[in-house]
């Protein structure tokens, strides 16, 4: 499984302060509607309740990882993050990150060893959604994410979690535009739902959330079964209802 195979299988969607409209890198169009169609219907939701403070507890909502079995993510395993977000003039929509792999491909070491790639995609939303950076800013923001995503899956390949544990500096990683090698950042940061490895099931129809801590958040999770629906996207975007604490 090689390098650019993985990077490939990393995309973004959704809207961005510094745009006019949608944004979407390297994600298939499948996926693109399979998300929308979600995020259009929680949405709606959110606008036809009329409660103000649900608009701004949407704005102020956490980044949530993800990790989405086939069964309800258009037939691929995705492991990615999400955050509230708008366009430049203000129509609120979200933003995600997703590694899409089919569902063969999955290895369970791959989320032992993916607390790295988790907050790496965190880091490049939170540059988007709340530093108002454009969308190939954020694409280069991602590449750390990338290079994480390399190192997750070849862990997980290999069958070895090792791997050396010398610092980067992100900002480097940025300016240059390239990701980082994968033998360097694999096994930096353990998973913060440490549990999620051994509970996972990439053929279920069970999905699990969890608050990404890239800008300090406390630790929540949240587990959802069967479709993406209206209730999940009230409970990550609009309260912390049924999230454990």
């Amino acid at each position: 499984m090689g390098m650019m195979e993985i990077e490939q299988r990393l995309g973004w969607y959704g809207k961005i302060p510094a745009a006019g409209d949608f944004v979407n890198r390297n994600l298939p169009r499948e996926l693109t509607a399979w998300w929308d169609k979600w995020l259009q219907h929680g949405l709606a939701a959110l606008k036809q309740s009329q409660d103000e403070a649900a608009a701004r507890a949407f704005a102020a909502a956490p980044l949530w990882n993800f990790a989405i079995p086939s069964g309800p993510g258009a037939g691929a395993v995705q492991f990615g993050c999400i955050a509230a977000s708008r366009d430049r003039v203000g129509r609120l929509y979200p933003l995600c990150v997703s590694l899409y792999l089919p569902v063969g491909m999955y290895e369970p070491r791959m989320l032992d060893s993916a607390g790295e790639y988790f907050h790496q995609a965190g880091v490049g939303l939170l540059m988007a959604v709340r530093h108002g950076c454009a969308a190939d800013q954020l694409e280069r923001a991602l590449q750390p994410a990338r290079g994480a995503a390399t190192a997750m899956t070849t862990v997980a390949v290999s069958g070895s979690a090792s791997a050396t544990n010398r610092g980067s500096d992100i900002m480097d990683i940025l300016n240059a535009g390239q990701p980082a090698p994968a033998q360097a950042i694999a096994g930096k940061r353990a998973l913060a739902w440490a549990e999620l490895p051994s509970v996972f099931n990439p053929g279920s129809h069970t999905s699990y959330w969890w608050t990404n801590q890239a800008d300090g958040a406390a630790m929540r999770s949240y587990v959802h079964g069967g479709a993406l629906n209206a209730t999940l996207f009230a409970t990550l975007f609009s309260s912390y209802a049924g999230v454990r604490r």
